[in-house]
């Protein structure tokens, strides 16, 4: 009985991981936002907003899997992972602004 608790719970859970993975739209903004900070314009202040996405958009990878999204993004040195996307949100994390200055 109890086996089929956990499994039917498990089961639930992916269900819903699979149902509420992010839209692309929502990981490419906050994968670029990751990426360029502070210097990302925003839609309260829409100038040049538009072309900005459309060209750092380019950048941005996105790895569909079951359950979540891996989202990367390209640089000169290669593809980093910047985020995941599952339950309708995106998890960002920048390492890269944690690394020295070469």
């Amino acid at each position: 009985m109890k086996k089929f608790i956990i499994l039917s719970l498990l089961a639930i859970f992916l269900f819903f991981a699979y149902a509420s993975k992010p839209d692309d739209k929502t990981c490419i903004i906050s994968a670029v936002t990751s990426v360029w900070g502070n210097l990302t314009p925003t839609p309260k202040k829409p100038m040049y907003y538009d072309q900005f996405m459309n060209i750092t958009s380019k950048f941005v990878v996105i790895h569909d899997w079951i359950f979540f999204k891996q989202i990367e993004y390209k640089f000169k040195e290669g593809v980093y992972t910047v985020g995941i996307g599952a339950f309708k949100k995106v998890y960002t994390f920048n390492r890269l602004s944690k690394q020295p200055a070469a």
